[in-house]
């Protein structure tokens, strides 16, 4: 996997997670507030996690970008 293979999966993960916050809140009749309120902030969460692994990778000489194939 290249650098820029990881850093566009990286990116469409967090758009995953980003649509899921974004209808998480028609879920709340079934799931209740509390595990609505838990999964919205595991996945800001995750998406902070993302963005550090971005800033990581980007960081790192383009010779070598740490991803093994």
């Amino acid at each position: 996997m290249t650098l820029e293979e990881g850093l566009e999966l990286i990116a469409n993960y967090k758009k995953g997670l980003e649509k899921f916050l974004e209808t998480l809140p028609e879920q709340s009749v079934q799931l209740g507030s509390e595990m609505i309120q838990t999964l919205s902030l595991n996945s800001k969460n995750e998406i902070k996690n993302l963005d550090s692994i971005e800033k990581a990778l980007r960081r790192q000489p383009k010779y070598e970008s740490g991803l093994s194939e």
